[in-house]
């Protein structure tokens, strides 16, 4: 029996867990290579507590790399451009061609909106979200130099999960760590903030925003953003000194472009089983891929800590001829928020709750998941 080829595209959360996995247990009669961008990836669930200043951004580092090497997998760094099903071959920036046998695909997302005329220019994304960090460290430094007493205007476009803990932690940092005058304004298109979360849950960050002096606002769109201000569809100028872009998640290029099946927004589309819908050697996890069965399912990171160890035992099945496990996301996941100064609020089933044992937990929980990967022996850019 010849050596099969599998390739693991992105070192998400997904796949960092099938690299633990194959530590202790190598697949057999295959050879196995790891392709990501860059280096280095970033725990997404501990960024908020980075910018809370609970954190270094060393501490929210994962070594992919050095978890591939020790478990026998190759590494090839480079940006996928192209996947040709029908070759079974992979194509990177530099034109590098990997052949494959199977191949799974976990390389995240990136956030709507970058298409609206300033966005790239002034606004800070949040992905890749290792580029934000480094750049809200950098922003972070200025800060310091202002005189005290400087108004200090903070605009945070979108009203997820994600938008609320980074405007949140963002507001406190900027009062602890500096001396100008702070205002923060949390924007979204919608008509509430944290759609598709407990309703308990929005009013516990409403109130808290409203204690803190912070501006929440919903149906505003945005139509352009210039070096000071944001322009809602309405006319309405919001100023702001940083504008950080947390908006909804929409899929990278590369599916669409390698004429893939993909949804609306781009997503490959993937069976139960992982499989894209119409290759059984492709696989797609994490917030790169849309569940067929399960359309609604959220992009984010708990259900790709889920689908790990799902898409290391069908890689196994698939190698072996076995029948393949089919994956079921979760109808509720414990939500815990970081909204800085120590401080958490979270929901399960539809009840809400709030306080220091709250970040107690949650850090508790980044903690235990952070201490079973490897973390990279030398500062560098991350994914």
């Amino acid at each position: 029996m010849r050596t099969r080829q599998v390739v693991l595209v992105g070192g998400g959360h997904a796949h960092i867990q099938v690299l633990e996995a194959l530590v202790a247990e190598p697949l057999a009669d295959a050879r196995v290579t790891l392709v990501v961008d860059v280096p280095i990836a970033v725990y997404s669930g501990m960024v908020p507590g980075v910018v809370a200043g609970q954190y270094e951004a060393t501490d929210v580092q994962l070594d992919p790399v050095a978890l591939a090497h020790q478990s026998g997998v190759g590494v090839t760094i480079g940006r996928v451009t192209g996947v040709d099903p029908e070759a079974r071959t992979i194509t990177l920036v530099t034109g590098e061609v990997v052949s494959y046998d199977l191949a799974s695909f976990d390389i995240g997302s990136t956030v709507a909106g970058l298409d609206i005329p300033g966005v790239r220019e002034y606004a800070l994304p949040t992905r890749p979200i290792g580029r934000f960090v480094d750049r809200f460290a950098a922003f972070l430094d200025a800060q310091r130099d202002r005189a005290a007493g400087t108004p200090l205007r903070v605009v945070v476009v979108g009203g997820g999960a994600g938008g609320v803990e980074l405007a949140f932690t963002l507001d406190h940092r900027l009062k602890s760590d500096t001396a100008c005058d702070v205002s923060t304004v949390l924007v979204d298109g919608g008509p509430r903030i944290l759609a598709g979360y407990a309703d308990s849950l929005r009013r516990r960050v409403v109130r808290r925003a409203a204690q803190r002096r912070m501006t929440i606002r919903t149906g505003t769109r945005i139509r352009r953003v210039d070096q000071a201000a944001v322009e809602a569809v309405t006319g309405e100028l919001i100023p702001y000194d940083v504008l950080v872009w947390v908006t909804g998640a929409v899929s990278q290029t590369l599916f669409k472009e390698s004429r893939l099946p993909v949804d609306e927004r781009g997503f490959v589309r993937v069976r139960s089983t992982l499989q894209f819908e119409q290759d059984d050697a492709l696989f797609g996890v994490g917030d790169c891929a849309t569940l067929i069965e399960y359309p609604r399912t959220p992009k984010a990171g708990v259900y790709a800590v889920r689908q790990g160890p799902v898409v290391t035992r069908n890689l196994r099945a698939a190698l072996a001829g076995r029948p393949l496990e089919r994956y079921r996301p979760q109808t509720d996941f414990l939500t815990l928020l970081n909204l800085g100064g120590g401080v958490a609020v979270g929901a399960k089933w539809g009840v809400s709750f709030e306080g220091r044992w709250v970040m107690r937990l949650k850090d508790r929980i980044d903690r235990r998941f952070m201490r079973r990967f490897p973390r990279p022996r030398f500062p560098t850019e991350s994914l």
